[in-house]
């Protein structure tokens, strides 16, 4: 019941969170986000700081008019052919796939001419409900990964061998009783892949789970990243499935061992790590992290078992406790050397979403440790000098170490929804960056230009509608990011002659998408505001 109760509360907080946060990131479009053209462009072009496929183009004209223009992709450009384009306001809605497998979406709105009177209905980018299903579904599929193909694994090269597969009495029933637990699992996960296959699709397109059983919701999630993650993983678990359904003990060890490695492999063929540089590096991390994760988690339900049955938990409990070390050490390595390649400063654990469920995490792999660290040191000393006294405190202390387990597979889960806050494709070098922002009223020239010694001085030059510049009375900048959870951070500039403007001394906290607004006060009744997004590197 417990574990229940802590399903279901993360299901409710995943869906009464904000709905995503980017992983590829628009860098450039034309036409710029509120402008204003006085001819119809022929095209528009959207750029990525990473090559993206697209999903879903809609183009909605200014009476509502919703049209499907023809698009082509071209690594991390995106050019759409448009229609004769009628004077008003148009909203382009598009909808991307990432390398690494998660969707991107984003609205621009632009006019020709002039202005509508009213802002086109823009098409609903996501489903609140597509998010938290296809998290518990994929916790389902790291139980099935982990624990199921990791027990089947500690079962066919761990456990005590003294006893045949078609043996009689309590031990053998034992056996029985652990393998069908194992295949539950392993078949609730062959159940949930598909599943997720479906689901993926879904929040790809951003439609509701009432589209699940439409079939481009199926072959969009197949042909996602993600694709070929859930045809690896159908594999492993049939693998797992059979090794522990053979005589042979001998095919079984293969088989067994099969399944461990192409489910690790299937960790590295979509998510964050699939598509972060240097490739080699963080794919190997992610394997060998993934095979670890399998050998200590799988390895908790048998142990749960054997332990009860002192005369056979003694040899099996021995054979672990010697690899058990070198599987930890290998553990801590990858998973520093991803954390580390995905966070890029210290700062990111707590200025990022990652970075918080990463330490969420962390605070549940010191307590797994910590039980784990028990146990060797004191109860499994107890245990193997025949202390019937030792068995019940460790039988409570593994339970323990599932129930913090499972936890961490439920925090895992959600990085599907939350992009590190630094990979090497989407942290521009530290030069300079222009902005261009652009209203009917006034627009916004940005230099921004890292200082050697930390911060960035950026220059702003203001003018009118038509480009003719303008002397104003006041210009501030305003800077968020909400995927980092910084909330607006306001810098007043100082005017150095003319329509120029600037703030010496700008620090930004963190690399990412940015949104950047200047308010210019033009004289003490007129206000004008103008706003763009840009990608920044970290400047501290």
């Amino acid at each position: 019941m417990r574990g229940l109760a802590i399903f279901v509360t993360l299901w409710i907080l995943i869906a009464h969170s904000i709905p995503a946060f980017g992983h590829a990131a628009l860098t450039h479009a034309q036409p710029a986000d509120g402008a204003v053209l006085a001819e119809p462009p022929a095209v528009a072009t959207l750029t990525f700081n990473e090559p993206v496929s697209p999903l879903v183009i809609s183009l909605v004209g200014p009476s509502g008019e919703v049209i499907a223009p023809a698009t082509v992709a071209d690594n991390a450009t995106v050019t759409i052919t448009l229609p004769s384009l009628r004077n008003g306001t148009h909203a382009l809605s598009w909808r991307v796939v990432s390398g690494d497998g998660h969707p991107v979406a984003g609205t621009l709105v632009f006019s020709v001419g002039e202005q509508s009177a009213g802002t086109p209905q823009i098409l609903p980018q996501g489903e609140p409900g597509v998010r938290p299903s296809l998290w518990a579904v994929k916790l389902i599929i790291y139980a099935g990964l982990f624990i199921g193909i990791g027990g089947a694994f500690f079962e066919a090269w761990m456990a005590d061998q003294a006893v045949p597969l078609n043996g009689h009495g309590d031990i053998a029933r034992e056996q029985r009783s652990d393998r069908l637990l194992l295949l539950s699992v392993i078949g609730l996960a062959l159940v949930a892949v598909p599943v997720s296959v479906g689901l993926q699709g879904l929040d790809a397109l951003g439609l509701p789970l009432t589209g699940f059983m439409q079939a481009i919701a199926w072959q969009t999630g197949l042909g996602t990243a993600y694709g070929r993650t859930a045809i690896a993983a159908v594999l492993a678990l049939a693998a797992g499935s059979l090794a522990m359904a053979v005589a042979s003990r001998v095919l079984a060890r293969i088989l067994a061992l099969l399944g461990v490695v192409v489910g690790a492999i299937a960790l590295t063929l979509s998510g964050h790590a699939g598509t972060v540089e240097p490739r080699w590096l963080t794919q190997s991390a992610v394997l060998l992290h993934g095979l670890c994760v399998a050998f200590w988690i799988g390895a908790l339900f048998p142990l749960l078992r054997a332990i009860q049955q002192p005369d056979r938990g003694r040899q099996t409990l021995s054979r672990f406790s010697r690899f058990i070390p070198y599987a930890v050490a290998a553990l801590a390595l990858s998973g520093a050397t991803l954390a580390t390649v995905q966070l890029g400063s210290i700062e990111n654990l707590w200025a990022s979403n990652y970075g918080i469920v990463l330490v969420a995490k962390l605070a549940l792999v010191l307590a797994l440790l910590g039980l784990a660290a028990a146990n060797r040191f004191s109860l499994v000393p107890q245990f193997e000098k025949g202390g019937r006294a030792a068995v019940r405190p460790f039988v409570w202390s593994i339970r323990s170490e599932i129930v913090v387990a499972i936890g961490i597979l439920a925090i895992v889960g959600l990085w599907r929804f939350t992009p590190p806050p630094r990979a090497p494709e989407a942290a521009p070098a530290a030069a300079q960056v222009s902005i261009h922002m652009h209203s009917p009223r006034a627009m916004a020239q940005v230099e921004i230009e890292p200082n050697r010694t930390g911060g960035a001085r950026v220059d702003i030059f203001v003018a009118d509608g038509e480009f003719n510049p303008i002397t104003v009375k006041e210009v501030e900048l305003i800077l968020s990011n909400e995927a980092a959870g910084i909330e607006p951070m306001r810098r007043p500039a100082t005017n150095t002659g003319d329509s120029n403007w600037r703030i010496d001394d700008l620090r930004v906290p963190v690399a990412g998408r940015w949104k950047l607004r200047i308010e210019i006060l033009i004289n003490d009744f007129e206000k004008v505001t103008v706003e763009e997004q840009a990608q920044l590197p970290r400047m501290p």
